[in-house]
């Protein structure tokens, strides 16, 4: 008998049922999928040269930035549809045949977003990733065209930027900044200086003018923009890390220098974001250090550092400033050190520091000289440090796992009953490798007092070893 040939869903497959088949099935498709539909068109159009090409999707975008009609949910997830085909239209067909044609039908594309937020019922997490991928896309299409096209698009870019009301294509107008090349760069920052005063709380064409001259390199032109700004627009601590990485450690320095007051509007992570004055402090304090540094004011440096360690007990800071003494030294600073974090008023924040450095020895100390003072709603931090102490120091970990059962217990607080059982059971793990002469309660005399204060807390005790009436 004969071996079956099973037909594949590939391009040899689909050649072998001939072009009227194929023709019939696109047909029928396009005539209910109206991606499917678009495609063709265009893809037909196209055979016309880019011009038919960029008509028919003109005309598409036409209709789409005129309706008025609100859009429910059912139709938002077909629309996404829709407006996937027609990005990969303009970005795929229309692309490879005239890019800067295709680059300024996408950019019109991007700019339908604020329309249609207008008109939705309820957003669309789908619909708003067309546009996302479409700027992405667009990033890159751009950045492949050639100076002189690019100069020619600066029209329809700042045109998307006046059109976005509310900042939603501020990341993709930044990223643009850094692919334009020197004649559409010097064409938008011209736009751009012409529309500032007449945008007094609006940032936007000031930040994106900073963008390009720092694209550009111009860094003085970028300072005089920033001291244009409000000063609850300043970002002094950003301005100054730029100029230390330029080297202008003079300019830095003034820059570091200036401290915030009040809270500040300013970029954080990309997003405008309401800051307080103590915002970025420690970052500001280090960066002050490294630039004093490097004007070979060595003294001062270390005496900043210094200071912000002894302020947060951070141990970066320590190896840091311990990295910048001579030979030697090193050891009588460290003791130094030590006994800052042992007097420090707060004595979580000394804990973490030992237990981080690590010294286990030195946190074990700090544990059973506050052996009385610790509380258990710090759960955050001494539950770790239980954890850490309890293979080296497990008298230090008995004294934090009590505090933090009893803590759990006292508030009631039902979903840390679990937490509590398995705290009680690595405290039985632990009490025979405690030392002679320990001072502490034995493990059942605690165990008792917990069943005489808590013995009705059933979610907790379902979670200890043996139970309420285990011993």
């Amino acid at each position: 008998m004969a071996k079956q040939v099973k037909a594949k869903l590939d391009k040899k497959g689909l050649t072998a049922l001939g072009i009227d088949k194929l023709i019939d099935i696109l047909l029928d498709e396009a005539a209910a999928n109206k991606a499917l539909k678009a495609r063709l068109q265009t893809a037909l159009a196209g055979e016309g040269g880019p011009d038919e090409m960029a008509r028919l999707i003109d005309r598409r975008l036409d209709t789409i930035d005129q309706a008025r009609t609100r859009i429910n949910k059912a139709r938002a997830r077909d629309m996404a549809v829709e407006f996937s085909a027609l990005a990969r239209n303009i970005l795929s067909e229309l692309g490879l045949a005239d890019a800067p044609a295709a680059a300024e039908r996408i950019l019109r594309f991007i700019g339908l977003r604020f329309p249609l937020s207008a008109r939705l019922v309820a957003d669309s997490a789908r619909l708003w990733k067309v546009f996302e991928d479409a700027e992405t896309a667009t990033v890159q299409l751009i950045r492949s065209i050639d100076a002189d096209e690019q100069a020619r698009l600066v029209p329809h870019i700042e045109r998307l930027r006046l059109r976005d009301k509310y900042g939603e294509h501020t990341g993709f107008l930044r990223e643009l900044t850094a692919v334009l090349a020197k004649p559409a760069s010097d064409a938008w920052r011209a736009l751009l200086a012409e529309v500032v005063p007449t945008e007094p709380l609006k940032l936007g064409a000031l930040d994106l003018l900073q963008a390009l001259a720092l694209h550009q390199g111009d860094i003085d032109a970028f300072l005089v923009l920033e001291r244009q700004k409000p000063d609850n627009r300043r970002d002094t601590l950003a301005v100054a890390d730029l100029l230390y990485r330029a080297a202008r450690f003079e300019d830095a320095l003034e820059w570091v220098r200036e401290r915030p007051r009040g809270m500040r509007i300013i970029p954080v992570n990309g997003m405008p974001t309401s800051v307080g004055p103590e915002y970025g402090a420690h970052e500001r304090r280090l960066l002050e250090a490294e630039i004093l540094d490097r004007l070979k004011r060595r003294e001062d440096a270390q005496e900043l550092r210094w200071r912000e360690f002894s302020e947060a007990l951070d141990p970066g800071v320590l190896r840091l400033y311990l990295s910048k003494l001579d030979d030697f030294a090193e050891f009588d600073e460290m003791d130094r050190a030590f006994d800052v974090v042992r007097a420090h008023e707060d004595i979580y924040l000394a804990l973490d520091f030992f237990i981080t450095w690590p010294r286990l020895d030195l946190a074990a100390e700090q544990v059973l000289r506050h052996q009385h003072d610790w509380e258990g709603r710090y759960y955050d931090d001494l539950a770790p440090a239980a954890e850490a102490l309890s293979a080296k120091e497990p008298l230090a970990a008995v004294v934090l796992y009590r505090v933090l059962v009893e803590d759990i217990l006292r508030r009631g607080i039902g979903m840390a009953y679990p937490h509590a059982g398995r705290y009680v059971a690595e405290l039985e793990r632990l009490m025979p490798h405690l030392p002679a002469g320990h001072g502490l309660s034995t493990h059942l005399a605690f165990l008792a007092e917990l069943r005489r204060s808590h013995s009705k807390k059933y979610g907790f005790w379902s979670s200890v070893p043996g139970g309420l009436t285990g011993s």
